[in-house]
Order: structure tokens, then C-alpha cells, then sequence
């Protein structure tokens, strides 16, 4: 490779490195390894709020929203330090696969698990996340418990 080409490859490199950084610290991560739709058979919703009995989802549409909701979960890097435990996640969502696995996913307003990984998560993205898998799954729950 020619030197004039390197010269101006390697501060771009950097650069992209730098935003890529920076993105990361500012917006967080999203839940990485999230099973595809067509592998997914079932999903078992609770809510620890609204509902005590889990709700379970074998249709596509709603296999797919309960797979979007959980990009809405963006952690900082990093695992959480022990001991930290959950007191009582708000929502549980666990994914029942084709192959016969599952995929656990915990969360409260500060902290996300995922088969048992505790994360620290970003801002306020737990609670968007509650809020909307309320919405979306517990919605009669929700409109007795406010009194509409």
C-alpha cells in the first residue's frame, strides 16, 4: 500500500473509532443475540405490577411486537458488580424456541437480565420498556388498575 493512501486511512480509522465510541457512551447498546422471528414458537409474558399470572403469545404479530419491545432496552456496557440482585423484575419475558431453548429476559426501571446477565440500563429505557409492555400485553390490567 502506497504511504499517501495510509496517511489518510488511518485518521479516519480513528475517527470512526472515536464516533463509534462516543455513540455508544451516549446511546447505549441494545440486547445482542435476540433469537430471529421464525425461530421463536412462544412467548410467556408477566407483569409483577399489573397481572401476577403470565400471559402467553403464539401468534406472529404478537411475537413480533414482544421481539421489538426488547430493542427498547439499550444498557451501558458492562455487567453489573455483584451482589446486586433483583427485588422483583417489572416485566419477564421468556422467548420458548423451535430447538426447544428459551431466551429469559428480566427488567426493572435500572437493570436488565438476560438469561441470568445483569445489565445497567441507559437513562430511562426501563421504564419505556415497562410502560410499553404494559400497553402492549396488559392493557385491560392497566385500564382497571387506573379506573378507566
Amino acid at each position: 500500500m502506497n504511504f499517501k493512501k495510509l496517511h489518510f486511512l488511518v485518521p479516519g480509522l480513528i475517527s470512526a473509532i472515536i464516533v463509534m465510541i462516543g455513540y455508544v457512551y451516549i446511546n447505549g447498546l441494545p440486547l445482542m443475540h435476540m433469537p430471529e422471528l421464525d425461530q421463536v414458537s412462544s412467548v410467556e409474558i408477566t407483569s409483577n405490577r399489573l397481572d401476577i399470572n403470565s400471559r402467553v403469545f403464539t401468534e406472529t404479530e404478537d411475537l413480533e411486537m414482544a421481539l421489538n419491545v426488547t430493542n427498547l432496552l439499550l444498557y451501558k456496557p458492562g455487567k453489573v458488580h455483584q451482589p446486586y440482585s433483583f427485588t422483583e423484575p417489572s416485566i419477564k419475558m421468556n422467548f420458548q424456541l423451535k430447538d426447544g431453548s428459551s431466551v429469559l429476559i428480566e427488567a426493572d426501571n435500572t437493570i436488565v437480565s438476560k438469561n441470568g446477565n445483569k445489565y445497567h440500563l441507559k437513562d430511562d429505557s426501563g421504564s419505556i420498556f415497562t410502560k410499553v409492555a404494559e400497553g402492549l400485553f396488559f392493557f385491560d390490567a392497566l385500564v382497571e388498575l387506573e379506573g378507566y
